[in-house]
């Protein structure tokens, strides 16, 4: 007769188990922070890092001091909440790009967005899609989102172009 099968292990737990064994604290709470869409509380920061609340304030001032994330206040109370910084993302997210795209595609990318926003603003009337709704274009929904995304694909594209030129001139200066 075959051995029993071994009882069924939750695998989101043993997951949990292996992040906990194998990153400090500090890396979990940076790793939760660096997902993080919304202010979070340190209790729940705390919560998702698998650690205690005290270790998970202390990496957040940490993380603070470096400019990583932001301290915010609760609109409805006196907790502090704990945000990525924009700085912080919009250089994380242009890195990411310069690490995937030439800057000769990045550059007639960039133009092309710009086009298409000129294009958005032509349609509607408007220089924003903020400024479409409160004007009360006819703008549906899909539309109003691609408009947004654009928008910040392109501040991202241009911090990444920016980022190009900052290296391009270090790289340069330090050759001579």
């Amino acid at each position: 007769m075959p051995d029993p099968a071994p009882p069924f292990e939750d695998v989101n737990e043993r997951a949990r188990e292996d992040w906990k064994k194998e990153t400090s604290p500090f890396d979990r709470v940076r790793s939760v922070m660096r997902t993080a869409y919304e202010p979070l509380s340190a209790a729940t920061i705390a919560e998702k890092a698998l650690t205690s609340e005290q270790t998970a304030r202390k990496h957040l001032r940490s993380l603070a001091e470096h400019g990583y994330v932001a301290e915010t206040g609760a609109p409805d109370s006196k907790a502090t909440l704990y945000q990525r910084d924009t700085d912080s993302l919009a250089l994380e997210k242009a890195r990411r790009i310069l690490d995937e795209t030439d800057t000769e595609t990045l550059s007639r990318r960039v133009l092309e967005m710009r086009e298409e926003l000129r294009e958005y603003g032509d349609r509607f009337g408007a220089n924003t899609p903020e400024e479409a709704v409160r004007g009360h274009a006819d703008i549906d929904a899909e539309t109003l989102m691609e408009w947004r995304t654009t928008r910040r694909n392109l501040a991202f594209a241009e911090v990444a172009l920016a980022l190009s030129g900052v290296e391009d001139a270090t790289g340069a200066a330090e050759a001579v």
